[in-house]
């Protein structure tokens, strides 16, 4: 069977693909919580919603953009997002 190109093994290709959309997420999570520390609840709603599609499998990182999402859906008054997503956060907190 051939290898990927570089030599390396589908294992470690796919370990290195995992590792990259696990710091993708962390960091569109961390740039949608600088956004809202700075006011723009709606930018860093977008910026969290672009976290949870790339995903994660960490779930306390899950947990935390999922509450800061029903945080961000609070402060612009959209109270029935901002209940969905804390109900999403209090699930992965069980």
């Amino acid at each position: 069977m051939a290898s990927p190109p570089g030599g390396d093994s589908p294992g470690s290709a796919a370990r290195r693909l995992y590792s990259r959309m696990e710091a993708s997420c962390l960091e569109l999570a961390l740039e949608g919580e600088r956004l809202c520390k700075a006011g723009d609840f709606k930018a860093g709603a977008a910026f969290f919603e672009a976290a949870v599609q790339v995903g994660t499998e960490d779930l306390k990182t899950l947990s935390a953009i999922y509450s800061q999402l029903g945080n961000a859906y609070f402060y612009l008054k959209e109270y029935s997002k901002a209940l969905e997503y804390h109900k999403h956060d209090l699930t992965l907190a069980r």
